[in-house]
């Protein structure tokens, strides 16, 4: 067959798998979805189409479909590079350490000098708490990529955890250096500088960042946490969006680590004040993130809705398939806009980035209904440490004081029916105290 004579289907394939690629780079994932669908219903063995939808479906949420789909284009091309590299990657998300390690050694052992496949190796192998493993992994990387600043990052967080502290803020200077726009470094930089006792240091290195970034709001929002000069009420819509759609992809792994107990608390306490599920109640999980108070909330919801500011968080949330309806707002213009909608409103560690309470808790009194109940985690704060009932800690979330929860509650008629010490999660290996609230509508 001459040059330019390919088969007519072998052409409407190419070019379908070009637009869907296409329209996937723009984020127009459902439109991209449903041409990979179309293509693998043709050709339901085309390697790059189960491996690029597979990579939609994880960031969709739905890893453990994108599993399945890219082990079955590596299956059909078991020297494709490419799809280890990101099956490692779903693999890492999942909390799969040990296996996304291995997909990374597959396709080291196909290209010996990717430095990217060391990298996440690294990152894999800090994972498994293999710290000496990952910092080794990630000089493989930096020996065939010298320049590579990410890896720097990922250096520092490993001899972070080695306590090599010195060696830790090395590598994250050199990050800065090779990427003054290097916003993970200078966060993990000022965090080490403030947990070694250097105040005054940590906040030259948010200052510094500032002047690279004079507009983000995550600089801004540490530099007063760490000062304690110009601390907004709350966290703005701007720092909480950014923060969340940057962690989204690792944060069930990262608060299974710190063996996180928000969810869990606050469905024990539901539980508690609601007796057996029976799937006829308005619920609302305020500030939902990846979604894991979702499948604890479902057998008491006739409806259960999600609400938060991060499109990252949501897009992860919807991956679980428990929501009746997901929504991106600020959660308190959004109770506001829905009088009396709530039979019950759940809040797993989201009001820790609100100072003043007043404003969400009147807000919250008006979207509940008659003998509707409110559940909700903040962090512990001291009266001694919060003379105001509330403070913002340096890792930039605000604690607040049992008075001040009770407080707010009472202000805007609202029955306090709990309000017990809890442990919230771990946080370099020390029990973080927090407040579990129940709160009733009379």
């Amino acid at each position: 067959m001459g040059r330019g004579r390919q088969r007519p289907g072998r052409i409407r394939v190419a070019d379908a798998l070009a637009a869907a690629m296409t329209l996937h780079r723009e984020g127009k994932l459902a439109n991209a979805a449903e041409l990979y669908e179309n293509i693998l219903q043709a050709v339901p063995a085309q390697p790059d189409a189960l491996h690029y939808y597979g990579v939609l479906c994880h960031q969709r949420g739905q890893s453990e479909k994108a599993a399945r789909l890219i082990q079955s284009a590596i299956q059909l091309q078991p020297d494709y590079a490419a799809a280890y590299n990101n099956l490692g990657n779903v693999y890492k998300e999942q909390g799969r350490a040990a296996d996304a390690a291995e997909m990374y050694r597959r396709l080291i052992s196909l290209q010996p000098d990717h430095a990217e496949a060391y990298n996440n190796l690294g990152v894999a192998l800090k994972q498994l708490g293999r710290y000496d493993e990952a910092v080794a992994a990630y000089n493989d990387a930096l020996r065939r990529a010298p320049r590579y600043a990410d890896a720097y990052h990922n250096l520092g967080n490993a001899l972070k955890k080695l306590g090599r502290v010195d060696e830790a803020l090395s590598a994250y200077r050199q990050a800065i250096l090779l990427k003054p726009q290097h916003s993970d470094a200078y966060l993990n930089l000022g965090r080490l500088l403030y947990a070694a006792g250097r105040t005054a240091d940590a906040v030259a290195v948010y200052e510094q960042w500032l002047a690279q970034e004079p507009d983000n709001p995550v600089a801004r929002h540490m530099r007063a946490a760490c000062s304690g000069e110009g601390v907004p009420t709350r966290a703005s819509d701007a720092y909480v969006r950014q923060t969340f759609d940057h962690f989204a992809g690792s944060f069930d792994v990262v608060l299974k680590r710190l063996d996180y107990q928000a969810p869990a608390l606050v469905a024990a306490a539901v539980a508690q004040q609601l007796g057996s599920a029976g799937a006829q109640l308005a619920v609302l999980d305020a500030g939902c993130g990846t979604g894991l108070c979702g499948p604890l909330l479902r057998p008491y919801a006739r409806r259960l809705s999600g609400v938060d500011l991060s499109p990252g968080m949501l897009s992860k949330a919807a991956g679980r398939d428990v929501y009746d309806e997901l929504v991106q707002a600020e959660l308190t213009e959004f109770l506001g806009a829905h009088a009396v909608a709530w039979d019950l409103i759940v809040s797993a560690d989201t009001l820790c980035y609100f100072g003043a309470l007043d404003a969400i808790c009147k807000a919250t009194a008006g979207a509940l209904r008659a003998e509707g109940r409110f559940v909700f985690t903040v962090e512990l704060a001291t009266a001694e440490d919060a003379p105001q009932g509330y403070h913002i800690a340096p890792h930039g979330r605000y604690g607040h004081t049992r008075a001040l929860v009770r407080t707010a509650l009472m202000d805007t008629g609202l029955e306090v029916l709990g309000l017990d010490e809890v442990t919230l999660r771990l946080e370099a290996g020390n029990p973080v105290a927090g407040l579990l609230v129940v709160a009733s509508h009379v």
